[in-house]
């Protein structure tokens, strides 16, 4: 669905420590997915899809401004791009009526991929008590969410944090599976996409530095380094963009190398 990315019909988790971009990446690979635009500038898309992004932590109008600021660096119109749906009540992944009517919602808007983001918001309540270190717990749910959405032709993929031991920024380490939070995680998701910072975010620029880990029991993986330029809002609220920097391997030993591939400038 997105070459060396995102392979079809396998749950896949998109996880990282806090403020390292994941639902940013999401977005982007959203949009990619229903403009058939390639993901960060780079990775292509061959068909576009209808997608759903489920979201219950940034907040409407944040994930409004940087959906808009990626359309932008795409040379999109948010508005134009009709095959991403957005939704902001998650589902009780633990109560069997909620996933039903995730089912049924699905196959209704005929979605291919299902973004739900984060995991902690959704993972237990409903009455049953669910601890997230019970590995015996935290399986069966996964295994119930993954099989409603791919009875219904949709791919899901979830966004989780890792723990805060393995939130430390990082030049060249990246984070693994077994550094996600909770039981159960590394051992479920068939791909995965992992985000760690290689320097702390420079507050006043608006600039991330992170390393990006992917693989998936399709066989495919790799790692690059990721740099995002977002901008800093202005006081008549314009300024910020999303302009992307990707290459293969460590960080280069020049600054502008030749290999980097910018995406498209200035959103507003």
């Amino acid at each position: 669905m997105i070459e060396g990315i995102l392979v079809k019909g396998q749950a896949g988790v998109i996880g990282g420590p806090a403020k390292c971009l994941k639902t940013g990446f999401v977005i982007d690979m959203a949009i990619s997915l229903g403009s058939e635009t390639p993901f960060l500038g780079t990775f292509h898309v061959p068909a576009a899809c209808r997608v759903a992004v489920m979201s219950g932590e940034s907040g409407k109008s944040s994930i409004q401004d940087t959906a808009k600021r990626i359309a932008d660096s795409k040379g999109l119109s948010l508005r134009d791009i009709s095959g991403v749906y957005w939704g902001f009540t998650l589902p009780n992944l633990s109560d069997e009526k909620d996933l039903e009517k995730l089912g049924e919602c699905l196959r209704w808007k005929k979605i291919k991929v299902v973004f739900i983001d984060p995991l902690y918001l959704c993972l237990c309540g409903g009455g049953k008590a669910v601890s997230p270190t019970n590995l015996y717990q935290v399986g069966p749910i996964l295994r119930r969410l993954a099989d409603t959405c791919l009875k219904a032709g949709a791919t899901p993929v979830i966004v989780h944090h890792t723990t805060k031991a393995a939130a430390k920024p990082s030049e060249n380490a990246s984070v693994g599976l077994y550094d996600l939070a909770f039981s159960g995680i590394s051992e479920f998701f068939r791909q995965w996409v992992l985000l760690n910072k290689r320097e702390e975010f420079m507050h006043g620029e608006g600039f991330h530095q992170v390393r990006m880990s992917v693989g998936g029991s399709a066989g495919h993986s790799g790692e690059w380094n990721v740099d995002v330029s977002e901008g800093v809002l202005g006081n008549d609220f314009q300024g910020r963009k999303w302009d992307v920097g990707i290459w293969n391997g460590s960080t280069p030993e020049v600054e502008e190398p030749e290999n980097v591939t910018v995406g498209d400038v200035d959103g507003f």
